[in-house]
């Protein structure tokens, strides 16, 4: 298959996600009987906080986040060009693993796992609701000056929207299988706060990263073997351009995943 130019779309793109979940959040609250003002609830509120700061200031332009209470996901869409993207994913949400653990450790709680996987998604808008009546609202006061310039672009940039949500992790069964894994928990041998990789992202096991062990698992329709790994080595991987890593193209044929260069993809007009 030639590959296809850039910004091409696919109908269906490949996607990497990461799962991460705070464990003993739960528990926390349950053993303060959820009462908002139970000293242990406000411990696990604090606690959510800092994570929810860290998972929120790991996100860029190309990694979206979708962070809901004490789990975030973390999306990016791997190209068939090169494997660059899928090499500056798992760079990425390791950091946002790291940082995580480290200052959780520090406070004395268990940290976080995290499940990074790799599968086909399709496009799906439906989700998509833009707040047209503030949209309206904005153009209408700034036709009448009664707002600046400035003043529009930043209420538009902080307007929110009516519905919540991350456009990339709709039917995406990369996320399918980071979050079904990540619930099989200790009793499918990913246990603790550690992190699992998907190794259909790599060609061969790389030696930039630190594979503690190997875990196959299954649920019905889907399998995958994770590597346990607890170290990443930037430096070394970026000397000598990640040459085990997949791209895009390379992860959907491991996958038997049919990728069609196709530019057949549903669209939603916004009308004022």
């Amino acid at each position: 298959m030639s590959k296809r130019g850039k910004g091409q779309k696919y109908t269906v793109e490949m996607s990497g996600v990461a799962w991460l979940d705070l464990l003993g959040y739960g528990a926390m609250l349950r053993k303060a009987k959820f009462d908002p003002t139970n000293p242990t609830a406000l411990a696990a509120v604090a606690r959510l906080k800092n994570f929810q700061r860290i998972a929120a200031a790991h996100a860029t332009r190309n990694l979206r986040a979708m962070i809901i209470n004490d789990g975030v996901a973390y999306v990016r869409e791997l190209s068939p060009r090169g494997p660059y993207p899928t090499y500056e994913f798992l760079e990425e949400v390791f950091d946002a693993y790291r940082a995580v653990n480290e200052l959780d450790s520090i406070d004395g709680y268990p940290g976080a796992r995290m499940v990074v996987a790799a599968g086909p998604r399709l496009h799906v808008l439906e989700s998509l609701h833009p707040n047209l009546s503030h949209l309206r609202s904005i153009f209408k006061r700034l036709s009448a000056t009664t707002i600046t310039p400035q003043q529009a672009v930043m209420e538009a940039f902080n307007s929110v929207s009516p519905t919540g949500s991350q456009l990339s992790l709709q039917a995406n069964f990369a996320f399918t299988k980071a979050f079904l894994a990540d619930k099989d928990g200790s009793s499918a041998g990913l246990a603790g706060s550690s992190c699992f990789i998907d190794n259909v992202f790599f060609k061969s096991n790389p030696s930039w990263l630190t594979v503690d062990d190997e875990i196959s698992w299954a649920t019905e329709g889907m399998q995958a073997t994770f590597l346990k790994t607890s170290d990443l080595d930037k430096l070394t991987a970026r000397s000598i351009k990640y040459p085990e890593v997949r791209d895009g193209e390379e992860i959907a044929k491991s996958l038997e995943i049919d990728y069609p260069v196709e530019i057949g993809i549903p669209t939603r007009s916004t009308r004022l």
